[in-house]
C-alpha cells in the first residue's frame, strides 16, 4: 500500500450551545485530514483538523469554502510534491497563503505522523515543560432563555459555578454591544457566592465593539471598572491603530485573538505601543509550526500569551494541549475535559482531575497523545475522498454516508 490521504467531512453536536457575536453553534461539521503511510509493514496514520465554522461570520474561512480549497487545490499539491513530510507539505501549501485554516490541517497530520513513525508525541518535539494543564473555557447564555433575561443571568451564572467547583481555573464570557456587563456580573457575583472568587473572568467580544459609537466606549469603561483579567478583540481585527488607542485608555489587558493572523500583525501591535495578551490559535496562523514561532515571540518579548480554541475535535484539542505546554504559554489556556465540548467525539473522552488536564490523554499513544477511534470516526462522517501519493491521482467520487 503507498501513502495515502483521506479527506472527512465529519459532523459533531455540541455539548453546550456556543453563543457568541457572530452567531450560535449548537451543530458544526469539522474537515478531518488522514495522512497513512506504511512504516516497517504497519499502517501509520497522522491526523489534521481544519476547524473552520460552517459560516464566515467570525473568520473568512468557512467549512464549505475550506473544503473545496483542500479538494481542489491544496491535498492535489500535496500528492504531486511526492512526500508527506512537514517541510515538503508546508512548501506545497505555499501556494494558497491566504487559507491557512486548511493549509494548517494539512501541516498537522504531517507532524502528527512524523511523531508516531518515531514513537515520539508533539509534545516532547515541541519542547513541552508541563505534563498536565489547569483548565479554562468559555461560557454563554443560551438563545432559549434570552441573554439579559433573569433566567438566563441566573443559568450562566450556575454554569460558570459548576465549573469552578469542577477545577475551571479561568472562564471567559462572551459579550456583544447591549449583552456585556449584566452576563460578566453574574458570574462574577455567583462565583463570589459559591467560594471560587480567585477563578479569572474575561471577556470576550469577538471584535463586536466600534471605536466610533460613543455608546459602546461607554460600555468598555463599564467593563474596565470589573477587574478582569482581560477584555479580547473589543475590535475588529483590522482596527490595531484603534485598539492600540483603546490599550492606552483602559486599566484591564486587551487580548488580541482574529489580531493574531500572523507574526507580523503581533510585530505590527508592538510597534504601536500595544503590549497584549495573545490569544494563539495554530489553525488561524496556518499550523503549529506557526504557533510555535509566535509563542517562541511572545516568550522573548515578555507577552502573555494563551492557547484558544476553536471548536475542534479531540483532534485539534490535542494539538492545542501541545502547544498549550511550551514555556512562552503564560496563561490559562481554552483547555478543558472534552465532555464540555460534544457529545459524541472521534477520540476517547477525559476529564478535569485535581483541578488540571493532561497534556497527553492516551499515555501509550504517540503523536497527538490521543488514540483516534476508526468507528467513530465513520460514525460520524457524511462524506470523504482519497488520494494515494504513488500516482498523484485525483480523488474519487466523494461518498455520502
Amino acid at each position: 500500500m503507498g501513502a495515502e490521504i483521506i479527506l472527512r467531512r465529519v459532523e459533531l453536536r455540541l455539548a453546550h450551545e456556543h453563543r457568541a457575536a457572530h452567531g450560535t453553534v449548537s451543530t458544526r461539521p469539522t474537515l478531518l485530514v488522514e495522512f497513512r503511510q506504511m512504516h516497517d509493514g504497519t499502517a501509520v496514520s497522522g491526523w489534521g483538523e481544519c476547524p473552520a465554522l460552517p459560516d464566515p461570520g467570525y473568520f473568512h474561512e468557512y467549512t464549505d469554502g475550506a473544503q473545496a480549497m483542500l479538494t481542489n487545490l491544496l491535498i492535489p499539491a500535496v500528492v504531486a510534491g511526492g512526500s508527506l513530510s512537514p517541510d515538503a507539505v508546508d512548501a506545497a501549501t505555499a501556494i494558497a497563503p491566504g487559507h491557512p485554516m486548511a493549509r494548517s490541517a494539512l501541516a498537522l497530520a504531517a507532524e502528527d505522523l512524523t511523531a508516531r513513525v518515531e514513537r515520539s508525541t508533539l509534545s516532547q518535539r515541541w519542547g513541552a515543560v508541563r505534563d498536565r494543564l489547569p483548565p479554562g473555557t468559555s461560557v454563554s447564555t443560551t438563545t432559549g432563555t434570552g441573554p439579559n433575561s433573569d433566567a438566563g443571568l441566573a443559568e450562566l451564572g450556575k454554569r460558570a459555578s459548576v465549573l469552578a467547583a469542577a477545577g475551571y481555573r479561568r472562564l471567559k464570557v462572551k459579550v456583544s454591544p447591549s449583552h456585556d456587563v449584566a452576563p460578566l456580573q453574574a458570574v462574577i457575583d455567583s462565583l463570589r457566592a459559591t467560594g471560587h472568587a480567585n477563578v479569572q473572568v474575561a471577556a470576550d467580544a469577538n471584535g463586536s465593539y466600534r471605536p466610533t459609537q460613543p455608546a459602546h466606549a461607554d460600555a468598555l469603561r463599564r467593563l474596565d471598572a470589573l477587574g478582569l483579567a482581560w477584555i479580547e478583540q473589543p475590535f475588529p481585527a483590522e482596527l490595531l491603530v484603534d485598539l492600540a488607542r483603546l490599550a492606552q485608555r483602559l486599566d484591564t489587558p486587551i487580548c488580541l485573538d482574529e489580531s493574531v493572523t500572523s507574526l507580523g500583525q503581533l510585530r505590527a501591535a508592538r510597534a504601536l505601543g500595544m503590549r497584549p495578551v495573545v490569544c494563539v490559535k495554530q489553525a488561524r496562523l496556518g499550523g503549529p509550526r506557526a504557533a510555535r514561532e509566535v509563542l517562541g515571540w511572545c516568550r522573548s518579548h515578555n507577552f502573555d500569551a494563551y492557547v484558544g480554541g476553536m471548536l475542534s475535535s479531540g483532534i485539534g484539542r490535542a494539538a492545542d494541549r501541545a502547544l498549550a505546554a511550551l514555556p512562552g504559554a503564560t496563561l490559562i489556556g481554552d483547555i478543558g475535559a472534552d465532555v464540555e465540548y460534544f457529545g459524541a467525539d472521534v477520540t476517547a473522552p477525559f476529564a478535569v482531575s485535581d483541578d488540571t488536564v493532561p497534556v497527553i490523554a492516551d499515555p501509550a499513544a504517540h503523536g497527538l497523545g490521543v488514540t483516534v477511534s476508526a468507528s467513530a470516526v465513520a460514525r460520524l462522517t457524511s462524506e470523504s475522498w482519497r488520494w494515494t501519493i504513488e500516482n498523484g491521482a485525483p480523488p474519487a467520487e466523494s461518498r455520502r454516508q
